[in-house]
């Protein structure tokens, strides 16, 4: 018997790396949260507008963001988890997370992390 735990957070994903968004979409729809998936930062706030998000997860490619919609972003209530390649110690993040997962990350830090802002 699977131990699921079901919230009511909805996880908004976008990484860069192939096949991570889909393999995150799957996990985190199989524990039991709804998730949607942008595929780069102008969708992030396309979607945050239209949709209601708790979480965004995200390793943070927004250079084609402007400078409104970065700041729009900055505003919103969401809550920013970030994946940083632990690989690339200097890697800054355009956009400063509330929270930071270093890659590779155990999935239970991720599901500890879901929980964080809730």
């Amino acid at each position: 018997m699977k131990d699921i735990v079901v919230d009511s957070a909805k996880v908004l994903i976008h990484d860069d790396w192939p096949d991570t968004p889909e393999f995150l979409l799957e996990i985190i729809v199989n524990r039991g949260y709804k998730a949607g998936f942008a595929k780069d930062g102008s969708e992030i706030i396309a979607m945050l507008s239209n949709d209601q998000y708790d979480v965004v997860l995200t390793n943070g490619g927004y250079r084609e963001l402007t400078f409104d919609q970065h700041m729009q972003l900055k505003a919103s209530s969401v809550f920013i988890i970030g994946i940083k390649d632990s690989r690339s110690p200097t890697q800054d993040m355009e956009l400063k997370a509330d929270l930071y997962l270093p890659r590779p990350f155990l999935i239970s830090r991720l599901w500890q992390a879901l929980k964080k802002p809730l």
